[in-house]
This record gives C-alpha cells, sequence and structure tokens, in this order.
C-alpha cells in the first residue's frame, strides 16, 4: 500500500507541476495581452475587440487550475482548531472523512459540468478571432478542476486511512512541510541580505564625513 500511494503522490506531483506551467502560461497571456490593448488602444487608437473577451477566459482556466494545485498542496481553508488535539490516528481519520465529504462533493460537481457542457456547446464566443464553442471556458475548465480534484481527493483519503492504522506520514503534507521550511529559510536569508546591506549603508554613511574631512586636508 506504501508503494501505491508514494507512486500516487508522484503522479499527482507531475500533475500539479503541469497545472502551474499552465497557470504561469494564462497569467502571462493575461497580462501581455492587456499590455498590448493598451498600447494599441492609446497610442494608435485602435483598440482590439477580442482581448477582454479573450483575458477573461484565461482568468477562469487559472483560477480553476489554481483550486486544483491548491488542493495538492493542502492550501485550502481549514480549521483545525477541534482536530489538532486529537491524537495522530484521530486527527488522520477525521481528515479523511474530511476529505471524503470533499470528494464526492467534487464528483457531484464534475457530473453537472459534465451534463452543462452540452447545453453550453450551443452558444460560441462572441470576438475571439476563431469561433469557439463556449463550454471550453465555463463548463471545461470547471470539469477538469472538479476531476482533477476528485483525484487528489483520493490520494488523501487513502493516505488518510493509512496514516490511521499504521502512522504512516501523508507524502503531501510532507511535501507542504518542506515547502514551508523552504520557504522560511529563504526569507531568513533575505532579511540577512537586508540586514547587512542595511548595516553596510550605516558603516558608509558614518565614516563619510570623515572622508570628505581627510579629502578637503
Amino acid at each position: 500500500m506504501n508503494l501505491v500511494l508514494a507512486r500516487w503522490w508522484r503522479l499527482l506531483d507531475s500533475i500539479a507541476r503541469l497545472e502551474r506551467a499552465l497557470g504561469v502560461v494564462l497569467l502571462s497571456t493575461i497580462v501581455v495581452s492587456i499590455t498590448v490593448q493598451v498600447i494599441t488602444r492609446y497610442l494608435f487608437g485602435q483598440p482590439l475587440v477580442w482581448v477582454e473577451e479573450l483575458a477573461g477566459y484565461c482568468f477562469l482556466w487559472s483560477v480553476f487550475l489554481g483550486a486544483a494545485v491548491g488542493m495538492k498542496e493542502l492550501r485550502h481553508v481549514r480549521i483545525e482548531t477541534f482536530v489538532s488535539r486529537l491524537a495522530v490516528r484521530a486527527q488522520a481519520g477525521w481528515n479523511a472523512l474530511a476529505w471524503a465529504i470533499a470528494t464526492i462533493c467534487s464528483v457531484i460537481i464534475a457530473t453537472q459540468a459534465w451534463d452543462i457542457m452540452e447545453v453550453e456547446s450551443r452558444s460560441r464566443t462572441m470576438s475571439l478571432p476563431y469561433d469557439l464553442p463556449r463550454h471550453l471556458f465555463y463548463s471545461m475548465p470547471l470539469f477538469v478542476c472538479t476531476l482533477s480534484i476528485t483525484f487528489t481527493g483520493l490520494y488523501l483519503v487513502c493516505a488518510e486511512l493509512t496514516r490511521s492504522m499504521t502512522g504512516r506520514a501523508v507524502d503531501a503534507q510532507t511535501a507542504r512541510q518542506a515547502r514551508d521550511l523552504a520557504s522560511m529559510h529563504d526569507e531568513a536569508k533575505d532579511e540577512e541580505i537586508a540586514e547587512r546591506i542595511a548595516a553596510s549603508a550605516r558603516s558608509a554613511a558614518a565614516a563619510g564625513p570623515g572622508r570628505d574631512a581627510r579629502d578637503t586636508r
């Protein structure tokens, strides 16, 4: 079981990397397209009519992909006031129950999104250079997001149940702790560099008048 969970997590981590990369591309597309829109509107007086629609569609996809990545990285808001007071195995049991509920909700939403696709596919985009069905930008990202969340939720349920029986750490929690420690280390390193720069600036400021006086003499 441990081997299955480890391979499952590696697959989820690979999917998360792909989702993050797509999110970066989408956000970059928004920034570039809006910038081009500002230039063409105010410098040339010829705005591009399709930029706002494209930016909106990219925003929708990036939001849903971000939700899927947040599930894999355990970034969604959780209140652990009660659960944190329980024993480790009891915590794992409660977590498994919570992830099971979230997974069931994701399955229901994914099913509804799949049913809506047929209706939305009848309408088309309004201003894009290419005529595309609108379900590609509404129900499709919702379906992809909830499907990814469902796959992640199933892993978390199995991992927490295994933890409740064997005490094995959940790979997703271990990965998040490693990211948090790395982030704290980077912040501490940045603060140390900033402090060194500030100390050098203070030393230079303190030595400045003396140097000026020697130069004058």
